[in-house]
């Protein structure tokens, strides 16, 4: 009798198991983040060493800032606001900042140290090897663990090797007008890159499909439409490719918001 009982409990516990799993992959493949969502095989999604941390609070940020340094990170903030109320140029000029060069990532999971040694050579006039930023920063190359570089650390690595320009870090939900303006006042005020945090997809108008992605932003129109990206990537896709491109703005900032780091001006 009590074998005819756990036979009974053991089919029941089967069928139950059987009409859950399904509900969970389901519900596991819906919560996912967006390098897990479907891509066909010609378009495979590609990791380029941009690893998920997202940006503190402001306030945060200025409470870990020695007192001299909050005070210029405050100005530049309200730099940023007063540009708000500014209305862009009608025109099409472009503007750029001066000196500089985009270098292609050495590694498939350098894109952070890339857009650091960008950021440095026209910030300075110099910077160290890929390898050396990639030291500093953390960047690890252990397959126990994605490989790349916290985002966040080329703040604190560019605020401590330089002092032309405070970066300071802006969360990925930034709306877009914000957005523009802090791109705005990196480059006229203070003639520095940002850096952004991104993730594309190619039917998105991108060249290919990225799930982590560390990019510069080097130029803006004067309405504010569109920026030009630095892509340290994007020659790993294609060799003839261009490291520096334009893209409308509000594409740029649904990149920075799919990934969820935010980024730094």
């Amino acid at each position: 009798m009590k074998k005819n009982i756990y036979t009974f409990l053991i089919s029941l516990i089967m069928i139950a198991s059987a009409s859950i799993s399904p509900k969970a992959a389901e519900t596991a493949t819906a919560n996912h983040s967006f390098h897990t969502e479907r891509h066909s095989i010609e378009e495979p999604v590609v990791h380029t060493g941009d690893l998920y941390s997202p940006a503190e609070s402001i306030e945060e940020q200025l409470m870990a800032l020695p007192e001299e340094k909050r005070a210029i990170a405050i100005e530049k903030l309200q730099d940023a606001d007063d540009n708000s109320q500014i209305m862009p140029f009608a025109d099409t000029t472009w503007n750029y900042v001066p000196r500089f060069i985009m270098y292609k990532q050495e590694t498939s999971y350098y894109c952070v140290p890339a857009c650091c040694k960008a950021a440095m050579q026209c910030l300075t006039g110099s910077s160290a090897t890929q390898s050396e930023i990639a030291n500093a920063l953390g960047t690890t190359s252990r397959e126990i663990i994605p490989k790349g570089t916290i985002f966040l650390n080329a703040r604190t690595y560019l605020n401590s090797h330089q002092s032309k320009n405070l970066y300071i870090s802006k969360p990925a939900s930034t709306d877009l007008s914000t957005m523009k303006n802090n791109f705005y006042t990196s480059i006229h005020t203070y003639d520095a890159p940002p850096l952004i945090s991104t993730a594309f997809k190619k039917d998105e108008g991108w060249t290919y499909s990225t799930d982590g992605h560390t990019m510069c932003i080097s130029g803006y129109r004067n309405d504010l439409a569109y920026f030009m990206v630095g892509d340290p990537y994007i020659k790993w896709v294609n060799p003839n490719a261009s490291m520096v491109y334009d893209k409308p703005a509000s594409v740029i900032h649904k990149a920075i918001s799919q990934r969820g780091n935010g980024y730094i001006y």
